[in-house]
Formats: structure tokens, sequence, C-alpha cells
């Protein structure tokens, strides 16, 4: 994670989660105590999850002017592609190091993972 991310989790798990938190609480992102519909243990529902990364993705997007560059709408499972693109692309990670982060041993995956998306390779070729 980022120095900010870092920064940020610091933050929440020391001011916010033990709001939150009980003393069998397992989960790190947890609903406010208040929260009507909150699970027993406070997770986060799955849809909960993805109504907030879809306002992320929105709030993104209005803040860029070039289309190419909107994301929305953003889903959990493109943060991984994302991580693991990213990942990939730095020159000390090895594919061990990939397989353990990803927690995928199928080479298969890890490509999938791994893989820029057609617009990026698109870009590549374009720059040669």
């Amino acid at each position: 994670m980022s120095a900010d991310a870092r920064s940020a989790l610091a933050d929440y798990l020391e001011e916010e989660l033990q709001l939150d938190a009980s003393d069998e609480t397992l989960a790190l992102f947890l609903s406010g105590k208040g929260t009507p519909a909150r699970k027993a243990d406070g997770r986060l529902f799955p849809r909960s999850i993805n109504r907030i990364l879809e306002q992320i993705g929105k709030w993104h997007d209005a803040e860029l002017k070039d289309p190419e560059r909107h994301l929305s709408p953003l889903r959990p499972h493109d943060l991984r592609h994302t991580f693991a693109n990213e990942l990939a692309k730095h020159p000390d990670v090895t594919e061990q190091d990939l397989e353990r982060l990803l927690r995928h041993r199928n080479k298969r995956y890890l490509t999938i993972y791994t893989r820029p998306l057609k617009a990026t390779s698109a870009g590549f070729v374009e720059r040669l």
C-alpha cells in the first residue's frame, strides 16, 4: 500500500474501528453501530462495498474531462486487477511474489490478472 493509504488505514484503526467493533469482530471495515441493517458482527454487506466503490468511481470520473480515463463503474475486483498489473510492472517482483500476493498458483490466472487492458495495449502499439 502507498504511504497515504497506510496512513489513512492507521487513522481508521486508531480512531474509528473501535467505535464499531465488538470483542468477536474479525472484519476490518465495519458498518456503523447505528446502522439499522447492520450484520451482527458488524461486517459490511457486499452490496454496501459495491455502492461505496461505485460512488468513488463516479467522483473520480466527475473530476476528469477525458472520457478515456473514466473508470465507472468501479468494482472491488477491478482493484485486484489494478494491484496485480501494477505489481507485475515492477522489475524486482518475481512470479513467486505474484503467486503469494494474489494467492494463485496457476499461471493462467496470473496472466489474466497481470495482462494490461486492450486500451492500454493499443497505446503501446501507437507509441511504437
